[in-house]
């Protein structure tokens, strides 16, 4: 199945929600998309244990949007400091549903991109300490979504993510991924 081509239509015609809210910042991630010979693949970043509330955890590449930059210029920006993927060679697909993270005061706005080829990353240690792929397949099987232990703060909780190997995706950027299936879908 061609994701990316549905994803590129899917998004052209989607209405995005949009989320606003006094009390919260505002940041931008960027889904990207692999699309080699071994079909679609999404990148996902780990990042550093000491960062704050999202320590540890599998994100997509993004971050808090500056004053006088737009949701994209940020989501952009971020990439490109966080492991060093230049917007040349990306094709941004579109944007889809914000979403917020109440725990940390954010309103996040995604896009999706798609890159063709093997990138080469240079990773800002201080933030993302490794960056991995996983096939866009295994999301679409439900058989692979489920529950796993996390702890937040010393305390340990039981939520739904997928389990990817050593990487447990959980969180906003699992109820991104679940947006971006159901956009694929047809069922947003």
């Amino acid at each position: 199945m061609d994701y990316v081509a549905i994803l590129r239509d899917r998004l052209k015609h989607l209405q995005p929600r949009e989320l606003h809210a006094d009390r919260m910042r505002r940041a931008s991630v960027l889904a990207v998309f692999l699309d080699g010979d071994s079909g679609a693949r999404l990148l996902f970043t780990k990042k550093a244990q000491d960062i704050g509330y999202h320590s540890d955890q599998v994100s997509f590449p993004g971050g808090s949007i500056e004053k006088g930059e737009t949701a994209l210029e940020a989501a952009l920006r971020e990439t490109r400091e966080e492991i060093g993927l230049t917007d040349s060679g990306l094709e941004i697909l579109g944007r889809f549903h914000d979403d917020c993270v109440p725990i940390s005061g954010y309103i996040i706005t995604p896009y999706v991109a798609v890159l063709k080829g093997e990138p080469a990353f240079r990773l800002q240690r201080s933030e993302v300490v490794e960056v991995f792929t996983v096939p866009f397949d295994f999301f679409m099987d439900e058989a692979n979504y489920g529950s796993g232990k996390v702890v937040i703060r010393e305390s340990e909780f039981l939520v739904n993510g997928y389990t990817y190997g050593s990487y447990f995706i959980w969180g906003l950027t699992c109820r991104f991924i679940r947006s971006l299936i159901e956009i694929m879908k047809g069922t947003h």
